[in-house]
């Protein structure tokens, strides 16, 4: 069955699954799940490639294998914009030393789908040439709780 199979809830029907997570330094974890009718972005390429860059979350089935990845903008921002009264600088860019936030995600809910993973470079302040590794798994089951595993 093919991943737009999967996806049909009807005519012009698509499901979705919105995750929501939340971060306070390095830790990250899912607060809420949410299915709604909605067309997920196609998936990235999902084949494996060694010491590859960046962010991504993949929905894997129970044996590992990705069965749709998305590559994203690092949600976890270790700086922040700041509005100055000068008129020659009005926008700087500041460190954050605890960074704190929210992202959410929207993804093909597929029945296969045992868990998903972040991965990611390095979640550190300044731009990272570390290959990217998982960060985070979190179970998508019925029942699942929201902790990370």
């Amino acid at each position: 069955m093919t991943t737009e199979q999967q996806n049909d809830s009807g005519p012009g029907r698509r499901a979705a699954v919105r995750l929501i997570f939340e971060y306070a330094g390095p830790d990250i974890r899912l607060v809420s799940r949410q299915q709604v009718e909605a067309a997920p972005p196609p998936s990235d390429p999902i084949e494996e490639e060694r010491d590859v860059q960046g962010f991504w979350v993949e929905l894997r089935d129970a044996e590992q294998r990705p069965l749709y990845r998305r590559v994203m903008h690092p949600p976890v921002r270790h700086d922040a914009e700041v509005f100055s009264d000068d008129p020659e600088r009005s926008i700087a860019r500041v460190p954050v030393e605890e960074p704190r936030g929210a992202f959410a995600v929207l993804v093909p809910d597929l029945g296969d789908a045992d868990h998903i993973a972040l991965v990611s470079s390095p979640l550190t302040p300044g731009p990272s040439i570390a290959p990217a590794t998982e960060v985070a798994r979190f179970t998508l089951g019925p029942g699942a709780d929201e902790g990370s595993r």
